[in-house]
């Protein structure tokens, strides 16, 4: 028995028997789908680096040891205001009580190791008290040597940085949980007119990641398939013809589905793969939509059309899906882990829209034909 003897035979089936192929189907998204939500998402810089390389082994050994090696910063800045009593210079007591106080907040964080700030080294100076004035302030930085005094603030007196050292690591859920606390933990802070809290490092550029990976996974799938719709509909100028991105609609879920199964992170690799399937997979649709129109100008039945595209454009689109998804496992042997996730993930989506396709497909255009096309006639007929 031959690849098209076999195909046949999978297009009879689901010609044949659409609505068991949709409930197979349903089942197995639904299960898959139940799997989404354990996609653990990645932004540890660490992650994306191969695990057995000296350099990120110490990392995890400074970290066991020491502690945290990764630094959120609070930028306390002087920002334009129209306040008559704002701070003009950094070192305004004013500002030093508040920047205390936010040390004081930052340290009750969960995961915070360590926070430290240029108002430690001038309380400590001036006998554990805030300087209550700025001359007081001027006199205490004549003490400290001129290269740790430009560490403290930067040349105007516009600025200076609280350290937060943190242990998260690379977990996501922490990391997230570790910003929203520092954000928390500033607004929570009163601060003179004029000055602003600003976090920013490590932890903080990490979250952000994450949410544009979210933002971007969901701007990039969502334009791709309206731009894809577009295209199906200018050609083959049938409303019905949207049935030929089915397939696609359930790889993405069953792509998403696999990650989770198997442990596959969301990256910034991984994070447009929706488009990626959208734009690949999309040509087995078209394969299939055009040959299944063919069959049926040519007078076969709707079940005979579905049989004979199968058997004839299914080896087709196997052949082509079995190449794609070759030359993106290529991609599992690059050293970088986000390079090898993204080869990984594509080939699940490619293989998911080629299966779906084939088995699939089928099922769906009969029952448009022999179920859907009937039942809108008569509600025109009705409504004429």
């Amino acid at each position: 028995m031959g690849l098209r003897d076999i195909m046949e035979k999978i297009g009879r089936f689901s010609a044949t028997k659409p609505f068991v192929v949709l409930l197979i189907i349903f089942i197995v998204t639904l299960f898959l789908a139940s799997q989404i939500p354990h996609i653990k998402k990645q932004t540890s810089f660490e992650k994306m680096l191969p695990q057995d390389l000296p350099e990120v082994k110490e990392i995890y050994e400074v970290r066991d040891e020491f502690g945290g090696t990764d630094v959120a910063i609070v930028a306390v800045k002087i920002v334009p205001s129209d306040s008559s009593n704002k701070v003009v210079d950094i070192r305004d007591p004013r500002v030093l009580e508040a920047v205390k106080t936010l040390e004081e907040n930052l340290r009750t964080i969960d995961g915070v190791t360590q926070v430290s700030s240029p108002v430690d080294v001038l309380t400590k100076l001036n006998g554990g008290v805030v300087p209550k004035s700025i001359d007081t302030v001027k006199l205490l930085l004549e003490k400290i040597p001129e290269q740790e005094r430009e560490k403290m603030f930067n040349k105007d007196y516009s600025m200076m940085t609280i350290q937060v050292f943190t242990d998260v690591g690379a977990d996501e859920k922490k990391n997230k949980e570790l910003v929203n606390a520092i954000e928390e933990r500033i607004k929570e802070t009163q601060l003179p007119p004029g000055v602003e809290a600003i976090p920013t490092g490590t932890p903080v550029l990490r979250a952000l990641i994450g949410k544009l990976m979210n933002e971007s996974q969901v701007v990039t799938t969502t334009v791709a398939m309206f731009a894809i719709l577009f295209i199906i509909l200018l050609h083959f100028r049938k409303i019905t013809s949207v049935l030929l991105l089915s397939p696609l609609i359930f790889a993405l879920i069953w792509t998403g589905g696999f990650m989770g199964l198997f442990g596959l992170p969301l990256d910034m690799a991984t994070a447009g793969v929706g488009s990626l399937i959208l734009g690949l997979g999309i040509d087995y649709g078209i394969y299939f939509g055009s040959r299944y129109n063919e069959e049926r100008e040519k007078g076969a039945s709707p079940v005979e059309a579905a049989a004979i595209t199968v058997k004839y454009a299914g080896s087709s689109v196997l052949a082509s899906a079995a190449t794609t998804v070759a030359g993106l496992l290529a991609l599992t042997i690059a050293p970088l882990p986000m390079m090898a996730n993204l080869g990984k993930v594509c080939a699940i989506g490619i293989a998911s829209c080629c299966f779906l396709t084939i088995f699939f497909l089928p099922a769906v255009l009969v029952i448009d034909e022999m179920y859907l096309a009937p039942i809108i006639k008569r509600l025109k007929r009705v409504v004429h």
